[in-house]
């Protein structure tokens, strides 16, 4: 009976053994099992994470590269506003120039055309002059304390028309009106 309880006593724990590693087989596995699943998990987030995040880098450097673009096209419109300003302002200067061209060799025809009165010597004169697009005396407004002056200056004026004035419609737009001093000697 000894050997039968003993037997039966070695089968129990036996069977505790046996158990007691079943169940930590059974912990084990369901550990594992845990871990993996958890193991799982951090991936999908880790994948989730990494592509929200060149999501996140795509849309920043869209929106860096428009904004760019945006920089670029602002930056041109005012390097031609600028270029077309300077032009412009170019193209003022030059008709300025052909423009006093013009009215010095004006004034200097009037000269050779003026006959001087006698005894006049000293006398100033002062004439307004206001000329068509071709070159024709439109109005002549002589200023001088000598009516003989003035008559004689008037006259030159209207003598050495008509004018030769500029091509350029800007020039012969500036040129159309003139002051001229005269003094005789």
């Amino acid at each position: 009976k000894a050997a039968k309880d003993k037997a039966a006593a070695d089968k129990a724990s036996k069977d505790k053994a046996a158990a007691d590693k079943a169940a930590k087989d059974k912990a084990a596995a369901d550990k594992a099992s845990k871990d993996k699943a958890a193991a799982d998990k951090a991936s999908k987030d880790k994948t989730a994470a990494d592509k929200a995040a060149k999501d996140k880098a795509a849309a920043d450097k869209a929106a860096r590269d428009k904004a760019d673009t945006e920089r670029a096209e602002a930056d041109a419109k005012a390097a031609a506003a600028k270029k077309a300003e300077q032009e412009a302002a170019q193209k003022k200067a030059d008709a300025k120039k052909i423009a006093s061209t013009a009215k010095r060799d004006f004034e200097n025809k009037i000269k050779r055309a003026w006959d001087m009165p006698a005894n006049s010597s000293g006398q100033k004169a002062t004439a307004r002059v206001t000329l068509s697009d071709s070159g024709a005396v439109l109005s002549v407004i002589v200023n001088s304390s000598d009516p003989d002056v003035k008559a004689s200056v008037e006259a030159a004026v209207r003598a050495a028309a008509p004018y030769p004035m500029p091509d350029d419609p800007d020039a012969r737009r500036e040129a159309r009106s003139f002051t001229s001093s005269f003094t005789a000697k």
